[in-house]
């Protein structure tokens, strides 16, 4: 059961899909057309049963007239009683094919007069169904015409008049009598209903010409004005979503789909501005990895040469001169009961090669990490660094230091002497400069530290572009920057020096 109905799920969701969307040429038309058509077929109705209203209420003033003219013809020959002259007035008037019915009855509802006398003899009963319309209301509510239907079903407009009885007929009527006789005549109403036919015939035919052709023109303008404009619009979208492709489309005339359309070239726009930054941010990025690797490189190449340096002068400098000493001391030692004064110069040449020797290893761990940092600031430290690596390249110093009583914090005082010993390193290989300065002052919560030479300088453009050792110092100074929030800034031209700029938050250590 379970597989059946997934089965029936399946084989609906199929025809679903399957079914033909409906056109909006096709929706456009239907809401166009169909109103138009509701409208029209009800004011043709309304217009149909009003005009036929006004063709019944001239037709009853046709018949009321028709029946006062045939009661003024016969009142003469009534007078006199000359019945055959009734009978050939009733016959004449027989022949029009417009009256189907033509009586003159008693007050008993007794047919006496009638065209070829068909039906004289007659009794019409009041109770009849043609009758009720009349006869079911009371005297003085009858109206005087009403439409039947009689014989096969044939509408006909019957008429009602009263033959009243006047003073020149009490000779043979009974003076109390109010009536004499009624004058019925029932006029065909076919002629009406056939002109009515035709002309409904004709209104719905020019309805329809002219819902046709409206909806046509319609159709035409809609899409001439919407559809195809629409339809621009769908392709573009689709073509953007399949290929990337950027279609402008025609921003006039300016109405609700003109700005649809200026959104969709904004829209455009700025997609494509997003993908140029996207791709520029991709290259960056990429760049950016590269640089990382090849800093990455650089810095484990720069440990391990680091390394067998500081072995190297481990073993060559202070392993060989405190061996040396050992063996000075030794031999003084050897030499102190037998030759005093030979022990004391021996002892005079130890005390000199451990002092060169504490000399050297107090060099040689300030360039690991200098204790003055840790001890006394940023400042003392790069000074000290700076003495003992310019100076002696014969190159001046200067030093403009406007918050030497701050301490900042440890992880910024040493990313900010990192950065100024790589900038002094730089300045020593590449910039051919005999002055440098160097600033340091915390403004507005920014440390601000500078760097600057009067060296040859260099093309700013190809910062770092050329990956070779100031490209990969100044990427790491860089590197060492963002890490503190900060950013850092180079000025330089060919001839013109170089100016190091950097801007960190000043993160200081709380006072005690």
């Amino acid at each position: 059961m379970i597989g059946a109905g997934r089965g029936n799920m399946g084989e609906q969701g199929t025809s679903l899909q399957g079914k033909r969307p409906v056109s909006l040429h096709v929706k456009v038309s239907a809401l166009i057309i169909v109103p138009m058509l509701f409208i029209l077929i009800l004011s043709t109705a309304i217009a149909y049963v009003q005009q036929r209203d006004r063709a019944l209420a001239s037709m009853s003033v046709l018949a009321s007239q028709t029946g006062s003219v045939i009661q003024h013809v016969l009142q003469r020959d009534m007078l006199l009683s000359d019945f055959e002259s009734i009978q050939l007035t009733f016959d004449a008037i027989g022949q029009d094919d417009r009256i189907r019915t033509l009586y003159l009855l008693d007050t008993n509802g007794k047919v006496v007069f009638a065209p070829n006398r068909d039906g004289v003899g007659r009794q019409l009963d009041y109770h009849d169904e043609t009758c009720q319309p009349c006869h079911r209301l009371p005297p003085a509510l009858r109206p005087s015409g009403v439409v039947v239907t009689v014989g096969e079903g044939q509408p006909v407009f019957r008429s009602m008049h009263p033959i009243e009885n006047q003073p020149q007929c009490y000779g043979c009527h009974d003076p109390a009598k109010r009536i004499n006789g009624l004058l019925l005549t029932d006029l065909s109403i076919a002629p009406v209903e056939s002109a009515l036919a035709a002309d409904l015939r004709h209104n719905l035919t020019w309805w329809v010409g002219t819902v046709l052709v409206t909806g046509l023109l319609a159709n035409l303008a809609v899409h001439r004005m919407v559809l195809r404009r629409l339809s621009g619009l769908a392709s573009a979208m689709a073509d953007m979503g399949r290929k990337g492709l950027a279609v402008r489309l025609a921003e006039r005339p300016a109405d609700e789909i003109g700005r649809l359309s200026t959104s969709f070239n904004t829209m455009t726009e700025r997609i494509q501005q997003r993908e140029i930054e996207n791709q520029e941010l991709s290259d960056a990025l990429k760049r950016r990895s590269e640089e990382r690797g090849e800093l990455l490189e650089r810095l484990i190449s720069t440990q391990e040469e680091e390394r067998k340096r500081v072995a190297r002068e481990l073993h060559d400098e202070l392993g060989q001169g405190l061996s040396s000493a050992a063996l000075t001391i030794e031999v003084a030692q050897r030499a102190m009961e037998h030759d005093p004064v030979n022990a004391s110069r021996h002892l005079e040449q130890a005390h000199e090669i451990i002092a060169a020797a504490t000399d050297r290893m107090y060099d040689l761990i300030m360039g690991l990490r200098p204790s003055v940092l840790d001890d006394l600031g940023l400042a003392a430290a790069l000074r000290s660094h700076a003495e003992r690596t310019l100076e002696p390249a014969g190159i001046s110093f200067k030093m403009e230091v406007s918050a030497a009583s701050d301490r900042l914090s440890p992880a910024t005082e040493t990313a900010l002497f990192r950065i100024f010993q790589e900038a002094i390193t730089n300045v020593l290989r590449h910039a051919r400069a005999s002055q440098v300065v160097l600033r340091i002052a915390v403004v507005d919560g920014l440390v601000e530290a500078e760097v600057e030479d009067n060296g040859i300088g260099f093309e700013h453009a190809r910062w770092g572009d050329d990956g070779g050792p100031r490209g990969l110092g100044l990427l790491g100074m860089r590197e060492r920057t963002q890490q503190l929030g900060g950013r850092i800034e180079i000025h330089s031209q060919p001839g013109l020096g170089t100016k190091l700029l950097i801007r960190i938050p000043a993160n200081r250590v709380p006072d005690d």
